[in-house]
């Protein structure tokens, strides 16, 4: 069983739940996920990625929008309640190293898994370049925790109710070609946006 610690809504489907999960903690690395069952009658079993983690407090903090029964169910779930089953950590991890300059773009619910690599990309010693976008202001998360540690943080929405008027494209073509140019790029939201990202950066060589 895995004890709530916290648990904030971050935008009207979006939710953060803190946990007690201290082995997960101690051998998680950025990009990794773990698999969460929430009811052990149904016996459903869904991937979410860790979001971030505490290895001294012994805690692992999910971030997941309501699109099915499990996540809804986690979603009416309040600090002190336990998580039966929490499998993890899973997945290959992020390649990490001290590349020089690094963007790191975001879109929508993927700025959830794009925040442990900035950390770790931030730890590694690169100067971060952080740009996240959303469809409008109520959307956007983790805005506070990526100006933590980005060195040049953008914000964009799709109907400029917040920051730019923009897709992330338009400030990620500004970044790629400035010189000297980034070194490496990271871009994670849906598979539009991230083809969009790659078709941006592929003439600059980055």
């Amino acid at each position: 069983m895995h004890r709530i610690l916290e648990k904030q809504q971050l935008s009207d489907e979006v939710f953060l739940l803190r946990v007690e999960a201290p082995l997960i903690a101690r051998e998680r690395k950025a990009g990794q996920f773990v698999m969460v069952q929430a009811d052990t009658r149904f016996g459903e079993r869904i991937p979410l990625t860790i979001a971030d983690a505490d290895p001294a407090e012994g805690s692992i903090t999910l971030i997941f929008q309501t699109v099915g029964k499990t996540t809804h169910r986690l979603a009416n779930c309040q600090v002190g309640d336990t998580i039966p089953a929490i499998l993890g950590p899973l997945g290959r991890p992020t390649h990490i190293e001290r590349f020089g300059t690094a963007v790191a773009v975001g879109g929508g619910i993927g700025i959830a898994p794009l925040h442990p690599i900035v950390q770790a990309l931030k730890t590694a010693g690169n100067r971060l370049i952080v740009i996240l976008g959303a469809r409008t202001r109520n959307l956007l998360i983790l805005e506070d925790r990526m100006a933590r540690l980005a060195d040049e943080l953008i914000v964009c929405t799709d109907d400029g109710s917040y920051g730019r008027k923009a897709l992330v494209t338009e400030p990620l073509r500004e970044v790629s070609a400035r010189t000297p140019k980034p070194d490496f790029c990271i871009a994670i939201g849906p598979p539009i946006m991230m083809k969009a990202c790659a078709e941006t950066t592929r003439p600059f060589a980055i």
